[in-house]
C-alpha cells in the first residue's frame, strides 16, 4: 500500500500521524508478505564464518539470553553506523582476529555526521512558523563551490516547527504570570524562528567506534565513539557558514540572534563499513559486498564514503536497492 503524501501536520517526530514519512512499519508487512520471518526483541551478538570465509550463520539472544542461529546463503546486516560495525567487531575469533570483514581494520572508522549549528532569532513582526510540513525547503547551492577545497560545504534552511512549547518556557522564565505572560507567550511563539545549518564532514579514520569493557543487559560490549568534527567543518564555520547565519537572520529582520556555541548532532550516522575498491582500505565494495566475505552485504549508511550536506536517507535507501539487485543477481548465477 502506497503511503499518503504529507498534508502538513508539522508533528513528524517522532512518527507521522498519518504515516506519510517512511518507517519500518512501511516495510515489514510487504516482507512478510513475501515469506520473510520477522523475529522481535532478538538481539543479533556474532557472526560465524568458516574456512572458506564464507558467513555460516548468525547468532543472536531472546529476551531470556538464550542463544539461537539463523543460517543461510547470503547474509545481510542492515544496521547502519553503530550496530552493524560493533556485531563485526564483536565477532572476532581466530579466524577473524580483528572482527569479521576487518582485515582492513576500517570497521567502526570514518565516521561521520552531519555537524550543526542553529541560530535562534527574534523578530520585531509576527512569522507564525508551524504551519506545514516542519521542514519544506533547504538552500543546497551553499553545498558547491571551490571554496570545498579549505573547509566544508552546508545546507541552510529555517525550521518551520510551531514555536509555542518554546515561547512558553521563555515566558515562564522572565517569571511573568496572568495577562503579562499569556503575551509574552504569544508574542515569542509569533515573533521567534531557528535556521540551521548542516556541515558536510570529511571521513576520518580516527572517527571511531570500538568495544567498551561496559557491557550491557546481555553481556554484551557496549559501543565506544570517539567522534571529532574536524578543521575542514570548524574552517567552514568560521569563513563561511556563521556569516551567512547572520546575514540571512538579518534579512529576516532579526533583533536579536544567538547561534549556539558548539556543533550540534544532526543524528545522521554513516560509515563505519566504508565503501572502496581497495580491499586494504575499505570494508565493502561498490554493491555493499564485505571485500572479506562474498556472501555477506552491509548496507546503508554505514558504508557511505562521504557524509554530504544533505540529509542521507534517500543515498541509504539507494545503496540498499544496488545491494539488493547484487544480491539477486548473485543467487542467480549460484
Amino acid at each position: 500500500m502506497a503511503a499518503p503524501p504529507c498534508c502538513g501536520n508539522n508533528n513528524c517526530f517522532p512518527v507521522c500521524p498519518i504515516a506519510a514519512k517512511y518507517d519500518a512499519a512501511t516495510a515489514l508487512p510487504r516482507i512478510e508478505a513475501k515469506g520473510g520471518r520477522i523475529i522481535t526483541n532478538a538481539v543479533a551478538y556474532r557472526v560465524e564464518t568458516n574456512a572458506q570465509k564464507k558467513v555460516e550463520a548468525v547468532h543472536y539472544y531472546d529476551p531470556n539470553r538464550t542463544s539461537h542461529s539463523v543460517s543461510g546463503k547470503i547474509f545481510v546486516l542492515a544496521c547502519n553506523g553503530i550496530e552493524t560495525p560493533k556485531l563485526l567487531l564483536l565477532s572476532a575469533d581466530d579466524k577473524n582476529p580483528r572482527g569479521v570483514a576487518n582485515s582492513s581494520d576500517q570497521v567502526g572508522r570514518n565516521m561521520m555526521d552531519q555537524p550543526k549549528l542553529i541560530a535562534d532569532i527574534e523578530m520585531s513582526e509576527p512569522l507564525w512558523t508551524g504551519v506545514g510540513p516542519v521542514q519544506s525547503s533547504s538552500i543546497m547551492n551553499t553545498s558547491q563551490g571551490d571554496f570545498r577545497r579549505e573547509y566544508a560545504g552546508a545546507m541552510f534552511r529555517m525550521e518551520n516547527m510551531a514555536r509555542s512549547t518554546l515561547g512558553g518556557l521563555a515566558a515562564l522564565e522572565k517569571g511573568l504570570y496572568g495577562k503579562a505572560l499569556d503575551q509574552e507567550i504569544r508574542r515569542l511563539s509569533a515573533c521567534t524562528a531557528r535556521l540551521t545549518v548542516e556541515h558536510e564532514p570529511l571521513p576520518l579514520p580516527f572517527n571511531r567506534l570500538t568495544l567498551s569493557d561496559k557491557k550491557d543487559w546481555l553481556g554484551l560490549n557496549r559501543p565506544r565513539i570517539y567522534y571529532d568534527v574536524g578543521d575542514y567543518v570548524r574552517r567552514s564555520a568560521e569563513n563561511y557558514t556563521v556569516p551567512l547565519l547572520k546575514k540571512l537572520a538579518t534579512a529576516l529582520g532579526a533583533t536579536d540572534i544567538k547561534i549556539s556555541p558548539e556543533f550540534l548532532h544532526s543524528d545522521h550516522i554513516m560509515g563505519g563499513t566504508i565503501m572502496g575498491n581497495d580491499p586494504s582500505d575499505s570494508v565493502v565494495d561498490a554493491d555493499c559486498r564485505a571485500h572479506d566475505h562474498d556472501n555477506l552485504f552491509l548496507p546503508g549508511g554505514a558504508a557511505m564514503t562521504t557524509g554530504g550536506s544533505g540529509n542521507s536517507t534517500i543515498t541509504m535507501a539507494a545503496l540498499a536497492l544496488k545491494a539488493a539487485d547484487a544480491i539477486v543477481g548473485q543467487l542467480n548465477h549460484a
